[in-house]
């Protein structure tokens, strides 16, 4: 089964593959190398990467991989920011940008997930959201 952890951000960004590079770029600055593959982009708004941290033994990933999806666009992310927050009790209303980590697998790459959740909060300011926890996941933020 998979988990999901979106993030609802102001960016200002234009393009969903611009947005995923100026975040690739920001990991990458930020700790251990990174093994992927991109994923799209589908269309403008859309970018999607296969992303695990690399082994220092090898060019493998030391986890699972994980899908880091970026949308793009107050129209293309408007149904999933009203499915969150109905009344706008969280002020997402009018976010213009969506990342979405899924992880599947056995051995998720938690550390990863710390690593995104740093990076799209310095980037963008992000609100964490995911199904089981919905906004109250913000208390297990990763220290910066």
């Amino acid at each position: 089964m998979a988990y999901q952890l979106s993030f609802f951000c102001r960016s200002g960004e234009e393009r969903g593959d611009q947005a995923l590079d100026r975040l690739l770029d920001r990991l990458l600055e930020s700790g251990e190398g990174l093994v992927g593959e991109w994923q799209g982009p589908f269309g403008d708004s859309v970018a999607a990467f296969k992303l695990g941290t690399k082994s220092s033994m090898d060019d493998t990933s030391v986890a699972d991989l994980l899908t880091l999806e970026v949308h793009v666009g107050v129209a293309e992310i408007a149904e999933s920011v009203i499915a969150a927050s109905p009344n706008d009790a969280e002020s997402i209303w009018g976010c213009d940008l969506l990342a979405i980590v899924t992880l599947s697998g056995s051995d998720p790459d938690w550390p990863l997930v710390n690593r995104i959740w740093a990076a799209v909060t310095s980037l963008w300011n992000a609100v964490p959201w995911d199904e089981s926890s919905g906004f109250e996941i913000a208390a297990s933020a990763p220290e910066r």
